[in-house]
């Protein structure tokens, strides 16, 4: 299983960091592994993004390693669990750096990820993210060795008022995680909206950690709108639903691709049904199309990822991040046939990437490549995604 891996390499780490204070063999010698280092929050208010994102780097790195590794070398991953603490990720990426790793993939969250990118950008490694907020890569200047994963939270924004245009729904109220992830999606959901004509009529903040929403829902349902915008995830996510229901609020209500994990519905329950959530094509695979290019990679990764992790089954979009984060890597030292860090990030500046994410196109502008197409409005029906009407 993936945590004994992981644990094995985080002691492998420790013990090279202790016994040798000089630099490892370079990457490039014969058979020798490229060391990369992984920090996802694995417990925390980002346990149930982490988690799935640590099970699916090792599964990626498992196959390829199986496949003959990448240039005749094998992949070594170390994956540390930063509990969803800046100060802890900013520790493990120090680890890293000390360790010599040619490339960093992480965290999570917004706030993690935000605090490793001065360390990586001084050090010129390449750092690839999980984290959602467009922040984290803008603005590319600044952000030259910084690439991400999930779509930026203005496509998030874009696709769901897209779905409200055809409602006719013109005001909104937003309830949104208290820290950069919650605040920057507001913000690209007012901005986004103006080209709508939505308005935000409420905003009201919550804590990643908070245990009650009926202050924030009593204040929304006074408001009027025409919708409620969720920008969390969990746990938060589940206690906004529950209040919801038990002050028998009809509005219809939205999600961001935060709380597009299978593990919602499971919690929620009934509750959820009727509630739409912003989603990868990931969460409703099984309803694509047999000539989508996903479907095949999709139906793949979800069998594979159910039977060797059943323990963070159902998938979530988040795992997929962590598995198309190995893939891009990959694909990158291919290309640039070196581990040199200005070589590896030229390389992931010409990802051109079809994976259970979406078809990631990355330039020296944009650091994602992904654009709206890669979402899906998602509906929950009976405790399932289904694609929204």
């Amino acid at each position: 299983m993936r945590s004994t891996v992981a644990r094995l390499g985080a002691l492998a780490l420790a013990s090279f960091l202790i016994v040798s204070g000089a630099p490892p063999p370079p990457a490039g010698a014969a058979n020798e592994p490229y060391l990369i280092g992984a920090t996802v929050s694995e417990s925390g208010p980002g346990a149930t993004l982490g988690r799935p994102e640590a099970d699916s780097m090792q599964l990626a790195v498992d196959e390829i390693n199986k496949a003959g590794g990448v240039n005749g070398h094998p992949l070594q991953i170390t994956i540390l669990d930063d509990e969803s603490s800046a100060t802890t990720a900013v520790n493990n990426t120090r680890k890293f750096l000390d360790a010599h790793v040619i490339a960093i993939l992480g965290s999570s969250l917004t706030q993690t990820s935000l605090a490793m990118v001065p360390l990586a950008t001084q050090a010129k490694v390449p750092m690839v993210s999980f984290a959602s907020s467009s922040q984290v890569i803008q603005p590319v200047g600044d952000r030259q060795w910084i690439f991400k994963m999930p779509i930026t939270d203005f496509h998030v924004a874009q696709a769901m008022q897209e779905h409200m245009r055809k409602k006719k729904t013109t005001k909104v109220a937003v309830i949104y995680r208290d820290d950069d992830y919650g605040k920057t999606g507001l913000s690209h959901f007012k901005d986004a909206g103006a080209n709508f004509g939505i308005e935000v009529v409420d905003a009201e903040a919550i804590n990643a950690r908070a245990s009650d929403a009926t202050t924030q829902l009593t204040h929304i349902k006074a408001a009027n709108p025409q919708a409620i915008v969720c920008w969390t995830t969990l746990p938060s996510a589940a206690v906004i639903i529950k209040a919801y229901r038990e002050l028998g609020v009809t509005t219809p209500i939205y999600y961001s691709d935060g709380a597009a994990t299978g593990v919602f519905p499971q919690q929620a329950g009934a509750a959820l049904n009727g509630a739409y959530i912003a989603s990868t094509k990931i969460n409703v695979a099984d309803a694509l199309p047999n000539g989508d290019p996903q479907k095949k990679l999709l139906t793949r990764y979800i069998a594979t990822f159910v039977k060797d992790y059943p323990k963070d089954a159902p998938v979530s979009i988040f795992g997929g991040f962590g598995y198309d984060g190995v893939y891009v890597l990959k694909q990158a030292l291919e290309r640039a046939k070196s581990t040199d860090g200005e070589k590896l990030r030229q390389a992931l500046e010409h990802t051109d990437y079809l994976g259970v994410t979406g078809q990631f196109r990355m330039s020296g502008g944009d650091h994602n490549g992904l654009s709206v197409f890669s979402l899906v409005l998602t509906q929950v029906e009976n405790g399932k995604f289904a694609i929204a009407k």
